[in-house]
């Protein structure tokens, strides 16, 4: 193969390195970093304008949520949804909200999800495996109708080899998902997730993903059946805020300039000057 053709190979894999980045989910077995660049929205009491609890009860507190501190947020959902959309006064609403401010709106979201089933190494019982992705990602900018931006429909106990549980989305699917959890907060986060959706929002709600409302194990620390979860309740230490992607490394991208960079100096010298 000529230079002129490998130089052509090596564009390829560099413009395949920038559209494959984005086309699914990457799984970092390590912390996030800390969020450079990122706000903190403000997470919002309960009440009429604010956040909503499912049935079975409520954990909200106005200050836990808004600062990443370590202090968790979460609400019993045991609504559902069925189009995607869901309004103040709807049975069904349930909603932790945050707000970004008169004037602001982002399109990226990072959420310090908060585990209480899990302390990090492999994962092996499928409860734990559904309640580390309890989250659905909602967006609103009158505070008033919600939409459905990224939902968790199924998982792989060991999709990512023994262990390590991978995920299918409805919706948006998040860009990174960190196992290891947080720089702040270690393995509390673990599976904080980064998501950059279409539009900008100015609130942002979270509530149960569907796996959690469906799902059961059955066991006898967990008894139950599809159907009738008695997990569907997000905890939530913080979300922060960017707009655009944060910036992270991308290990596709990494990966395939290496490659490229490997295959050119497989030139030799003499053919390169000419």
């Amino acid at each position: 193969m000529d230079r002129k053709t490998r130089l052509v190979v090596l564009t390829l894999l560099l413009f395949s390195a920038g559209i494959t980045a984005q086309a699914a989910t990457i799984y970092a077995p390590g912390v996030s970093p800390v969020c450079a660049g990122c706000v903190f929205g403000s997470h919002l009491a309960e009440g009429p304008a604010g956040s909503v609890p499912g049935v079975g009860g409520s954990g909200i507190d106005a200050v836990n949520g808004t600062l990443l501190n370590g202090l968790r947020s979460y609400i019993y959902d045991r609504g559902g949804w069925i189009d995607g959309t869901v309004a103040r006064g709807d049975s069904d609403f349930a909603m932790l909200v945050w707000d970004l401010g008169v004037g602001n709106a982002l399109d990226t979201v990072r959420l310090y999800t908060h585990q209480d089933h899990y302390s990090g190494g492999p994962v092996l019982d499928n409860f734990v495996g559904q309640d580390l992705m309890e989250y659905s990602v909602w967006g609103s900018n009158d505070n008033i109708t919600y939409t459905l931006l990224s939902d968790v429909v199924g998982f792989d106990i060991n999709g990512g080899g023994a262990g390590l549980p991978t995920y299918t989305f409805s919706g948006i699917a998040p860009s990174i998902v960190y196992r290891g959890g947080s720089a702040e907060f270690g393995v509390v986060n673990a599976y904080a997730r980064d998501y950059t959706f279409g539009s900008a929002y100015r609130y942002y709600g979270v509530r149960s993903s569907s796996i959690s409302l469906d799902y059961c194990d059955g066991t006898p620390e967990h008894p139950g059946s599809p159907g009738a979860c008695i997990d569907a309740d997000p905890e939530i230490d913080a979300l922060a805020f960017h707009q655009g992607p944060i910036p992270t490394p991308e290990p596709t991208s990494l990966l395939l300039l290496g490659a490229g960079i490997a295959f050119l100096a497989g030139i030799p010298a003499s053919k390169r000057r000419k």
